[in-house]
């Protein structure tokens, strides 16, 4: 069975929707065009029974109404798939920011189990909380997307452009993120890129805020490479913030040939993060090791040059270089 137009797909899906999952027995299709569809409250649009090497195509605009629930929006799974179109998700974040964090949001599109698969052109608007959450996937490449939140400037909050958790080998590649939350945020993972994208508005390139109650998949990131990227009128260039009291590894990150304009902090390496605070506390007491971090070739504006506050018990084999960042007082090198 091939789905030739986004209308059959919308009267298959529309009949099963409404606070569920909105789905079709796409097992058999190799081509899947999403076109303008309006997908109920509530309900995730859930891609999750598709072919493996099928193609999956955004057209026109996609929108989620409106409803205070975790999500996510939109859920991917599978196997050597490619997600690509030149089409808008638009998850209507306007309706959601004014009330702030008192209210439950959906996380927007997650990939979960995905396997050596690309996703890639597709305009992704006004997402509602953070964008994507990319969780148990390997070999997958995330390319040329933009994500534009931009209309919640000085109102929106956690609206991460990807946050990653317990992945292998993923790639992402010449996006453009416009938020208020970090651009990347490194859960866990293992041998990730992060290349040639834009960030802007927001937090920063991240790792953490990352710690447990001891050593497990799920807190550790290993061979982060961030080359080539841009960061614009963030709060912070790169980052990376552990949790007091808890236990983990960072090691081999790698932070090549960024630049930073108008940033207020460009390097942020702390070991004292509260999530119950949601903030510092100036006792860097947390175990998290991290290890083997090299900066070089960070150029750009910047208000201050560092702010670490580390556990000097458990952090080894820093280098940074190449370091030329200009502040207001100030051009400073490394």
């Amino acid at each position: 069975m091939k789905f030739l137009s986004s209308t059959i797909v919308l009267a298959l899906m529309v009949s099963a929707a409404r606070g569920g999952q909105m789905g079709a027995d796409v097992s058999s299709c190799k081509n899947i065009v999403i076109k303008d569809l309006s997908v109920p409250a509530s309900t995730t649009l859930a891609l999750t029974k598709v072919a493996k090497g099928a193609t999956i195509t955004f057209q026109g605009t996609t929108t989620f109404e409106y409803a205070e629930w975790a999500g996510p929006l939109i859920l991917l799974t599978g196997t050597d798939l490619t997600v690509t179109g030149t089409g808008t998700l638009d998850g209507q974040g306007d309706l959601y920011w004014k009330k702030g964090t008192s209210i439950t949001r959906p996380v927007f599109f997650r990939l979960k189990r995905v396997m050596s698969s690309t996703v890639k052109g597709f305009n992704i608007k006004n997402s509602p909380y953070r964008t994507f959450s990319i969780l148990d996937s390997e070999d997958t490449t995330v390319s040329g997307l933009t994500l534009n939140s931009k209309a919640g400037d000085n109102v929106a909050k956690n609206t991460d452009g990807f946050d990653l958790s317990r992945n292998l080998r993923l790639t992402i590649s010449g996006c453009t993120v416009y938020n208020q939350d970090d651009c990347l945020a490194m859960q866990s993972s293992n041998d990730t890129t992060f290349t040639g994208n834009t960030c802007s508005g927001g937090h920063g390139i991240s790792i953490g805020s990352l710690g447990g109650d001891s050593v497990t998949e799920s807190d550790i990131v290993s061979g982060l490479t961030v080359k080539n990227n841009k960061i614009i009128d963030s709060v912070n260039g790169i980052r990376i913030k552990t949790i007091a009291g808890k236990h983990g590894t960072v090691t081999g990150a790698s932070y090549t040939g960024n630049s930073l304009t108008n940033v207020k902090n460009a390097i942020v390496i702390h070991s004292d993060y509260s999530k119950e605070k949601g903030g510092y506390t100036g006792d860097a007491s947390s175990l998290v090791e991290i290890t083997d971090v090299t900066v070089s070739g960070l150029t750009g504006t910047a208000d201050n040059v560092y702010d670490i506050l580390v556990n000097s018990k458990v952090v080894s084999g820093w280098t940074f270089s190449g370091i030329t960042v200009k502040g207001d007082a100030e051009l400073i090198s490394v």
